[in-house]
Parts: C-alpha cells; sequence; structure tokens
C-alpha cells in the first residue's frame, strides 16, 4: 500500500479529488511522517501544524459545499525560511532575524495558497543563503538523507531533504547560485531554476532593498521529487505580479515532443570532474541519443568567461556587501565567504565588477547564438559527489566547493533556465544532471530532464546511512 506520504502531489491532489483522503488526513500524514524523519535530517525548523491542519479543514469544507477548487487542493507544501509567508517569521537561517513576521505572503507563496495547496512548515538554509551547504548558525545543520555525513546542499536544502524523505511533496526555495539545483543533485530530487522574470520575487524587510545582483540573478522555484511535479507547480507560479517590476505575463510554448538538438559537456572546463560523474551524464546523453534526440559533444561560446562573469558579478556582489553583512553571519559562514572572496584579489574592484555586467550584456547574446544550433546544454550539475560536513569550510575548500558546482553558473548568470534531475548514483550518493535552455524553454528543459528522470532511481523514501553526531 502506498502512503499518503509516499505519494506524488499530482496523486495527492487526484486522491483529494476523488474523496479516497481528506485534506486533513493528508496534512496529517506528512506531519506524522516530520515526527518520524527530521529528528534525524533536521530539514524542518519550524512546523505549522495548527494552522495547516485549520487550513485543511476549510479546504474539506469547500469541497464538501461544491465551491471551486485550485488543482493543487489539499496538497501540503513548505516553505524555505528566506521566503515570506505572512504571520510566520522570516529568519533567514540568522538570529538577527529570528523575530521578523512579515505581513505579506511572497507572491509564490500567496499563489500556491490561491491554488489551494495548504502551508505545511519551513525548511533550513545557510545564514542568509550564502554557502553551499545547508548548515545554519540559528537551526543548525541539514544531512543528507542518503548518507547522514554528506551535505543536502544549499542552499534549498532543508527543501531537498525533507522532499526526498516524504516529509512533504512540494518545496519552495529560490536561486544566485545553484541553490535550487545543489540541493537537488545532492538530494537525488527535480527541481528548476526558471528563466529571469518568469516566476515572480519579492520580499519584506529586514534586509531593506535588494541590491542590484539580487535583484537581476536571483530567481525563486519549484522543488519536488519528480519532474512532472515540478511542472505542476511551475504553472501554479509563473506569471507577472505587481510587486516584482521584472516579473513578466509570459506564456510558455514551443514543441516539447520533437527530437531536441543537445549539446553535451560531460565534464564541464574550468576544474576536474569526477570520470564516474562524467560517465553518468554521458550515459544519460546515450540513452537521449537511442530515443531519438540529437547529442552533439559541444562547449558553448565564452564558457570560461561566462563562469568569470558570475564571480564577478555575484561573489563581487558579496564582497561589496560583506562588511555589513558579517555581524549577521555565524562564523562558519563568515569564513566560507572570506575565503570565497579571498580566492580572487579582483573581487573587490569596483571596476571589474561594473566591467562584468557589460560583459554579462555580450555573453547573453553569444549564448543565443549558439541556441540557434542547440536546444538545450547537458552537464552534470556538481562534477563532484557531496561532500563531507565541513569540507567547505576547511582550507581552500570554498573554492574546490565553487568550482565543483561550475555547471550552475550560466544560467544564473545569463538568466536563463536550468532543471535539475537526478542521473544516478555513485558510492550510494545522488549525481545530478542539469538540462539548460535558453530564455523562456523551460518547459522544453523539462521535458529533456523527464526523459532522463525514466532511467535514474527513486528518490529515498527513508533516511540511510549512518547517524551523525
Amino acid at each position: 500500500m502506498v502512503e499518503l506520504w509516499q505519494q506524488s502531489a499530482a496523486e495527492l491532489a487526484q486522491t483529494f479529488r476523488s474523496g479516497a483522503a481528506s485534506a486533513a488526513e493528508i496534512v496529517t500524514a506528512h506531519l506524522t511522517r516530520i515526527d518520524a524523519v527530521n529528528p534525524t535530517v533536521n530539514a524542518v525548523v519550524r512546523r505549522l501544524d495548527e494552522s495547516a491542519l485549520a487550513t485543511a479543514l476549510d479546504v474539506d469544507r469547500a469541497k464538501a459545499g461544491g465551491e471551486a477548487l485550485g488543482p493543487l487542493a489539499g496538497v501540503p507544501f513548505t516553505i524555505k525560511d528566506n521566503i515570506d509567508l505572512a504571520g510566520d517569521v522570516t529568519t533567514h537561517s540568522v538570529a538577527a532575524y529570528a523575530d521578523f513576521v512579515p505581513t505579506l505572503d511572497a507572491p509564490v507563496v500567496e499563489r500556491m495558497k490561491r491554488a489551494g495547496a495548504i502551508p505545511l512548515a519551513r525548511t533550513n538554509l545557510p545564514d542568509l543563503g550564502l554557502r553551499l551547504d545547508s548548515d545554519s548558525s540559528l537551526h543548525g545543520w541539514t544531512a543528507n538523507p542518503w548518507n547522514l555525513d554528506h551535505t543536502a546542499g544549499g542552499s534549498s536544502g532543508g527543501e531537498a531533504a525533507a522532499l526526498a524523505t516524504g516529509m512533504t511533496p512540494l518545496g519552495l526555495g529560490n536561486d544566485i547560485g545553484g541553490s535550487l539545483r545543489n540541493p537537488a543533485s545532492c538530494c537525488g530530487i527535480a527541481s528548476l531554476k526558471p528563466t529571469f522574470g518568469l516566476v515572480p520575487h519579492a520580499l519584506q524587510g529586514p534586509l531593506g532593498e535588494e541590491s542590484l545582483t539580487e535583484q537581476i540573478i536571483a530567481v525563486e522555484g519549484p522543488m519536488a521529487r519528480t519532474v512532472s511535479d515540478v511542472r505542476l507547480q511551475l504553472n501554479v507560479l509563473a506569471g507577472a505580479h505587481p510587486r516584482d517590476p521584472w516579473s513578466v505575463p509570459a506564456t510558455l510554448g514551443g514543441s516539447t515532443t520533437r527530437p531536441f538538438r543537445i549539446a553535451l559537456i560531460a565534464e564541464p572546463p574550468g576544474g576536474s570532474t569526477d570520470p564516474r560523474i562524467a560517465d553518468i551524464t554521458t550515459a544519460a546523453a546515450e540513452r537521449l541519443r537511442s530515443k531519438g534526440h540529437l547529442v552533439t559533444t559541444t562547449t558553448p561560446p565564452e564558457w570560461q568567461e561566462t563562469l568569470d562573469c558570475w564571480t564577478s558579478i555575484v561573489v563581487g556582489g558579496i564582497a561589496a556587501g560583506m562588511d555589513e553583512m558579517r555581524e549577521l553571519l555565524g562564523p562558519d559562514s563568515a569564513a566560507f565567504l572570506d575565503d570565497s572572496i579571498a580566492a580572487d584579489e579582483a573581487l573587490t574592484d569596483p571596476e571589474q565588477h561594473e566591467a562584468a555586467w557589460t560583459n554579462r550584456h555580450l555573453l547573453i547574446q553569444a549564448w543565443n547564438r549558439f541556441f540557434v544550433d542547440y536546444d538545450a546544454v547537458l552537464t552534470p550539475t556538481w562534477t563532484e559527489l557531496p561532500f563531507q560536513r565541513g569540507f567547505d569550510i576547511a582550507p581552500g575548500g570554498a573554492a574546490k566547493t565553487i568550482v565543483m558546482a561550475r555547471a550552475i553558473k550560466p544560467a544564473n548568470v545569463l538568466g536563463f533556465p536550468s532543471a535539475a534531475v537526478p542521473g544516478g548514483l555513485v558510492d550510494g550518493l545522488p549525481v545530478g544532471l542539469l538540462v539548460t535552455g535558453p530564455a523562456w524553454s523551460d518547459l522544453r528543459c523539462l521535458a529533456i530532464a523527464e526523459a532522463i528522470e525514466a532511467d535514474a532511481p527513486a528518490t529515498p523514501i527513508d533516511p540511510r546511512g549512518p547517524t551523525h553526531a
């Protein structure tokens, strides 16, 4: 028998619509699952039991009364703790903001609620979301459910671990440096970093006005155990919102079934790649080729310049605000950022930061020309396996961590969509793959990811590996 907490979001929506389970029963099943699993992985940092059950009863009454229901009616979801939920604290995982209570839902939360979904819990992230390991000075460390000594990734690591273990069917995360896709790779789930402007982004204080880098690079997006659930959630989240002046009323179109022209980069330039990860990437490409897609081993133009542009804009932007942020960060997060900045002295040069914005425009043009001949680029998400706890803050670890995640950078700095999907297992740990395409090709990226997913391992339903201290 498949338990309620094991069902996909689409299955849960159908289970509720058919009357096989009430919204209250679905929510209760997931709260019980949190009871059983969360003490092991520490993915959920704040539960919303009372409000979740009250909302579920409201949904049940609406259904009984014959009211119109949204596509996610009765389906619970979790929210990363840097995305606003009105009436609940948004801590950004630091003690200084532990008492900040927003009065407005973030647009993505607003839309999930309008679709009938039920906020269930808040999930962990590193301090201010600025680390590739979800180790919070406020909430503690989130373990990888496949092996509890290894990272769940960052910064949406709490979401990924909660999804992988059945504590939630849907999650909301965000991404400025792979934060939707790094944890997906580490935990063996799916996610989408959407085209910039497709999914609205807005938050209330206490961080104040967002920097230009945050305004232009950061996006919010869907996370789930399956690509089809990511697509279902994207349809709910997408579209213009008055609180986000960059958001657009885009209608996603284009073929998602024809043979696609895919550029394969099994070993992304700019650093080493574990040969086993390269093999998994190549094997996925071969399976795509066997399904009729056209796969060519090639690299987009200005690859290294694109990686450097991300570093100059994102890490350079962090460097510019480090003095202000330092008092908010725990010592480990501060050490990670200090080491990341120290790896390139030029990051503290304002002129280089300005030049990177100019170069970004030229890089987008170059990649757009490349995408005339190719529909998407296939790469590993990380070129090494999920690291053990503490690796990223050991001497030299920050730079190594950023290098192993280099394939996430083009989509961030260029504003392109990038779908994350499990590709296989190495030493019992997930290996994630990325499908990155031109702007507004989100559905195409998901279609290719779904073709890869058909042969990938299932996510864990129970945590496994040694108990961590």
